[in-house]
């Protein structure tokens, strides 16, 4: 997950709703930092930095980066394909050093990080530091059910997939019976899946169908969706909630990097940064000998 950023308030805006976030106002609520998991417009980067917000973008391409610098982003957190929901193709030790290279703002890297390894090896490529997803979703402080992270726990590496299933575009997650069901099934079956859960999202959200259709199209970026996927794609904050809130592993989706599959304990927040730190100290006092 590209949780992707504990400690900070984050906004993730859909398309066209960029008039729900009222410029004169987000000093005030005291948000101090918006990350995204789709990169923001120029225009929304702007009226958060003249809010005061910290604007600080997550991004699976080099191109990506380039542009929502160029657009005043403060940082830039880059995914490399382990990190999980939704994914690039490029691997961390592939993506960041690019992006390091192509940007003057701090780079966060993110995807595959678990351990006291990982910040080392990012300051070696030129990173600021490294963000955490899965690793933080899996501690005791986490309000996940814990039945969903027993099914996490449970996971190994290749038990972590990329699908198209859900709404078309690469996401990374845990195979689960939605999954498997959502592989198998034909168009006529997944259209009416896909209406189900949209109706009932539609419920709880109060959005119309024109307003959910038209949000989601928005994300198409040229390709072609079935309307299974448009709705599926429409409906995935309902997705995830069945899951991370509910418990339901049988409905719901389960977003997670690979490193889930190497990950075996539920430390406390804190416990896991002294041990990711001590574990640091301890791998940059043994490369001198090396």
């Amino acid at each position: 997950m590209s949780g992707s950023r504990a400690g900070s308030t984050s906004a993730a805006p859909l398309p066209g709703a960029r008039s729900r976030v009222p410029e004169p106002h987000l000093g005030r609520a005291g948000v101090r930092v918006a990350s995204f998991a789709l990169a923001p417009t120029r225009e929304l980067i702007s009226r958060l930095k003249d809010a005061g917000v910290v604007v600080i973008p997550s991004v699976g391409a080099r191109r990506h980066a380039e542009k929502v610098a160029g657009w005043g982003a403060d940082a830039v957190v880059v995914q490399g394909c382990e990190g999980g929901g939704h994914t690039g193709e490029v691997a961390t030790s592939v993506l960041l050093p690019q992006v390091v290279d192509a940007v003057d703002i701090p780079v966060v890297a993110a995807g595959g990080f678990h351990d006291g390894r990982g910040p080392v090896a990012a300051l070696a490529y030129g990173a600021a530091g490294i963000a955490m997803g899965t690793r933080f979703l899996l501690t005791s402080d986490s309000t996940v059910p814990d039945a969903v992270k027993a099914r996490y726990l449970a996971a190994a590496v290749t038990d972590v997939t990329v699908t198209r299933a859900v709404d078309g575009h690469p996401h990374r997650m845990l195979r689960s019976e939605l999954v498997e069901s959502l592989e198998r099934s034909g168009r006529a079956a997944a259209l009416a899946r896909a209406v189900r859960h949209a109706a009932a999202f539609k419920r709880l959200s109060g959005l119309s169908w024109a307003r959910m259709v038209r949000d989601r199209l928005a994300l198409r970026h040229g390709k072609e969706l079935t309307w299974s996927q448009v709705l599926l794609s429409a409906t995935t904050p309902m997705l995830l909630k069945a899951s991370m809130v509910d418990g339901r592993t049988d409905t719901g989706v389960m977003a997670s990097g690979q490193v889930a599959g190497v990950i075996g304990d539920l430390p406390s927040c804190a416990g896991l940064i002294d041990r990711i730190m001590a574990e640091a100290d301890a791998v940059l006092a043994r490369l001198p000998a090396r």
